[in-house]
């Protein structure tokens, strides 16, 4: 689903044809041609002078986050849960949705992927992530208390992974 090593993109990005690049978006498309699968590399944290780490997925991803997310965190493959987390990062006003899933689905997904993809998420610096969207929590609908609340599950949830 995802791959994280610089090395490995370089690899799989030999094998397949690239479809379109969107340097507007830092966003190249390519198509493997042996699995007929087509792959997004991108920079999901690019801010104008810095572009962040790279990442390679699948593309389009499954509609409903809670099937991307149980994709990524059941099995034990630590590039899943990086790149979700990566990913997801810059996407705060999906935080709420995120951490009602996991509270719901946590005993179902694996304990060490929970782990890495919360420690990716960056929820505990949640005012970097805001400052790179160029943001403030009231233009996303979410308010200091709440994001200070999910600093806390995610504390919790890490926590709680340690027992399953």
């Amino acid at each position: 689903m995802y791959i994280v090593d610089p090395a490995e993109q370089i690899q799989i990005m030999k094998e397949m044809n690239q479809l379109r690049r969107d340097m507007e978006n830092y966003e190249v498309f390519f198509h493997h041609p042996f699995t007929n699968q087509t792959w997004k590399s991108f920079f999901p944290r690019a801010s104008e002078g810095d572009l962040g780490r790279k990442l390679l997925r699948h593309d389009p991803l499954p509609e409903r986050l809670s099937d991307l997310m149980s994709i990524c965190l059941t099995e034990e493959v630590p590039q899943n849960a990086i790149g979700l987390g990566i990913e997801l990062s810059v996407s705060v006003e999906k935080w709420l949705t995120i951490f009602d899933i996991l509270e719901e689905n946590y005993s179902k997904y694996h304990s060490g992927q929970i782990r890495l993809f919360l420690k990716y998420l960056k929820v505990e610096n949640f005012r970097e992530s805001l400052e790179r969207m160029n943001t403030t929590p009231e233009k996303i609908d979410l308010t200091e208390k709440k994001l200070k609340r999910l600093v806390w599950k995610s504390r919790k949830l890490k926590l709680k992974s340690r027992f399953l």
